[in-house]
């Protein structure tokens, strides 16, 4: 999207799509709502019938106590983003929190740490927009697959979520919870 030759953006459109189906048979997408299906029945598949948890698991009890985030954690969450990565509209990019990180971390501290205290998550954190975006020298993007869906989520909500990432890695590797041909 942002490579492409400057043009009228607001002109830009998917071209009908054409799929095929099982009898030989093609489907075409001409609306904006078929469009829509075909892309979400190729981007999220439908879940299995039987769910992979058992109906009552036995869980083992936890193998440490969590602890949320420190200052230290989340700026070294920062240092591990990547520049230019895209934002839902309206949030706060990584290249801010690259930038920014030193000075907004004892601001960010408390207030990530207080999710877990408080037990209160914004909910503006957790929603994400989905875009679709051509997948670069595709000969045809009239087929679904040549389309690529692109998750914009809120920087504090990716952020929070790093940190919590990055602790559980650290866990798992420190106390040999998975086997050792997983990594080598």
């Amino acid at each position: 999207m942002v490579e492409a030759a400057p043009t009228d953006g607001g002109s830009t459109r998917i071209p009908n799509l054409v799929v095929e189906l099982p009898n030989h048979q093609r489907r075409e997408a001409q609306t904006n709502k078929e469009k829509e299906e075909i892309f979400r029945e190729t981007f999220f598949p439908q879940p299995p019938d039987e769910p992979a948890v058992p109906h009552r698991p036995m869980y083992p009890p936890p193998a440490w106590n969590f602890q949320p985030p420190s200052n230290r954690a989340i700026l070294q969450a920062i240092q591990r983003m990547k520049n230019g990565k895209a934002t839902k509209p309206g949030t706060l990019s990584n290249d801010f929190f690259k930038a920014c990180g030193k000075v907004i971390v004892p601001y960010l501290g408390p207030i990530y740490r207080a999710t877990f205290t408080l037990e209160i998550y914004p909910p503006e954190w957790s929603n994400t927009e989905t875009i679709v975006l051509r997948k670069p020298g595709k000969p045809d993007y009239t087929k679904p697959g040549a389309w690529r869906p692109i998750v914009l989520s809120d920087g504090h909500g990716r952020l929070l979520n790093s940190c919590i990432a990055n602790e559980v890695i650290r866990q798992v590797e420190l106390k040999g919870l998975l086997p050792d041909t997983q990594f080598g």
